[in-house]
């Protein structure tokens, strides 16, 4: 499948349109514990097996049919119009919801391959008016790939990169620094945001686990991420986490230490005003943009 194809025709398919509507509800299992029985008769291993064909059990469809399957089996099965009724109004405003969230990213992806990053006017506020670090590329990639990658391993560990989710690599360049940013897509987007690892390569290889000062930029894009919301319900958040990216490898490259013996222009000169630029003995840089005074500071 190309890139392409996924990023316009798959973020709006049932499969994963429909994912994870309600927590961890995949609709991978089926829900009614007496058709494991059966499937044991007829020699069905795993049910996975036959969703493409049959499609996926949500528990949230079962429920809208007014069935409840209890996972204590000592209960008994709920049927009723009631159930039904209960759920209705709360899964109609998730779908609609799920729905927007989805067309709003089908609308960024377009921008985003053509390595333009959308910034609303009500978001202009959150970002300097020159940045000079640019998106350069913008792809998806598999689990597997994402799984590979030596600098999002922690993230793998900690369980928080599910198959249900969707990955992507972005790039983002100035000069002869080069910033992968691979990030981690949950289907109920923007209520669980993005999560975004990087690895630098300039003058050598770095990470957010050697190097402090990217995994503060890390924290800016990943832990700060209330800050670039914007407009509820928050649609605009991935854009602007890639936006506050390139801010913060202005910053990076912009306050690192210049090398006095080489002649010439330098090839990063400072364009961000800055208060300070290193802190404490891990010589953190000032991330934090603040506005309207237009100067960077530290946390």
């Amino acid at each position: 499948m190309s890139n392409d194809v996924f990023l316009y025709s798959d973020l709006l398919k049932s499969d994963t349109l429909l994912s994870c509507l309600y927590s961890s509800d995949q609709g991978k299992e089926t829900p009614n514990p007496a058709n494991r029985y059966q499937f044991d008769k007829v020699g069905i291993v795993t049910f996975a097996d036959y969703v493409e064909e049959l499609g996926h059990p949500y528990m949230w469809v079962q429920s809208l049919g007014g069935l409840h399957f209890p996972k204590d089996s000592s209960e008994g099965v709920s049927v009723g119009s009631s159930l039904s009724a209960s759920h209705m109004e709360n899964t109609m405003k998730l779908l609609r919801g799920r729905l927007q969230a989805r067309l709003a990213l089908h609308k960024q992806f377009a921008s985003l391959e053509h390595s333009i990053i959308p910034v609303s006017s009500e978001c202009q506020h959150l970002f300097p008016a020159k940045i000079i670090s640019r998106l350069s590329r913008w792809t998806t990639i598999t689990q597997q790939e994402y799984m590979e990658l030596p600098y999002t391993r922690h993230v793998s560990d900690a369980g928080l990169a599910k198959e249900s989710d969707l990955y992507f690599m972005s790039v983002v360049e100035r000069g002869t620094a080069r910033l992968q940013a691979a990030l981690v897509l949950s289907p109920r987007y923007p209520e669980i945001s993005p999560l975004f690892s990087l690895s630098l390569s300039w003058k050598g290889e770095r990470t957010g686990r050697t190097d402090d000062n990217l995994r503060a930029m890390e924290s800016e894009i990943n832990v700060f991420k209330n800050e670039l919301q914007g407009p509820r319900p928050g649609h605009q958040l991935l854009t602007n986490q890639i936006s506050r990216l390139c801010v913060c490898l202005d910053v990076y490259l912009e306050t690192e230490g210049q090398d006095d013996s080489v002649e010439g222009p330098l090839e990063f000169p400072r364009e961000k005003m800055c208060l300070r630029t290193v802190r404490g003995p891990n010589r953190l840089k000032p991330f934090k943009y603040n506005h309207p005074q237009g100067f960077f500071s530290h946390r």
